[in-house]
């Protein structure tokens, strides 16, 4: 009938595409889980740089018609990303941009950056960067990057085939 060699290929396929992987859909996304791993529809990746001191930063999707866009964090399981998080000289911080397949280019995000210099409640003294992130089509990023208070630099770069890369000063 079969042979050995013909079996252990058959008990492969069904390993490696019935029990190992596991879809999960949660509001209209995708998420596959593949050995107790995670695996978003991650479209690019981006790092987050501090040249000065500790930042808080959010992510926000500023478009309404891209229901399927959400950031995850760098970890191995790579959570959804929680607002603020923390970046410094230490320790950068990496986030993956997911976009769902009904999603197009046609979106808005904002990366925003604030540091506070001398903690006093009584006036607003925060180094603040706004980077507005858009692109047009695939490898075409549309980035404005807007400082305020103090002199506070924000740069970004593109880093071909992953993102682009944030840091602020």
């Amino acid at each position: 009938m079969y042979n050995n060699l013909q079996m252990s290929f058959v008990k492969s396929i069904v390993l490696l595409f019935f029990i190992y992987p596991t879809l999960i859909s949660t509001n209209d996304e995708t998420i596959i889980k593949y050995r107790n791993r995670y695996f978003h529809d991650i479209h690019t990746w981006h790092t987050i740089t501090s040249l000065n001191g500790t930042w808080y930063g959010a992510l926000h999707v500023l478009t309404e018609n891209e229901q399927g866009v959400y950031f995850v964090d760098g970890t191995t399981n790579h959570s959804r990303i929680q607002n603020p998080f923390i970046v410094s000289e230490s320790q950068s911080f990496d986030y993956g941009l997911v976009i769902s397949q009904q999603d197009d280019f046609n979106m808005l995000y904002s990366l925003t950056l604030t540091q506070q210099l001398v903690p006093d409640p009584s006036r607003s003294n925060s180094r603040i960067c706004v980077f507005l992130i858009a692109a047009e089509r695939a490898a075409c990023p549309y980035i404005v990057p807007v400082s305020f208070h103090g002199q506070t630099t924000c740069l970004w770069e593109s880093v071909e085939g992953r993102g682009e890369n944030f840091s602020i000063q």
